[in-house]
């Protein structure tokens, strides 16, 4: 699953996204300010094992598997 919107909506589509990525499978985000990502990535470590949140500038992409 790959997702390029705002912090916001990514919180709110979190249980929609995660209920549609099986077990073992790849989560892509992007779109994040540097300053919001550690609190996304938080977030969808309930359903998903976050790797080390990447930044680019203002920009932070987060990913990984789920659990």
């Amino acid at each position: 699953m790959v997702a390029n919107i705002l912090a916001g909506p990514l919180k709110e589509l979190a249980p929609l996204i995660a209920e549609k990525v099986k077990t073992g499978g790849k989560l892509a985000l992007s779109g994040l300010l540097q300053e919001q990502a550690q609190e996304v990535s938080d977030f969808y470590s309930q359903w998903f094992d976050m790797d080390p949140v990447c930044h680019k500038e203002d920009w932070s992409r987060l990913s990984g598997i789920r659990k």
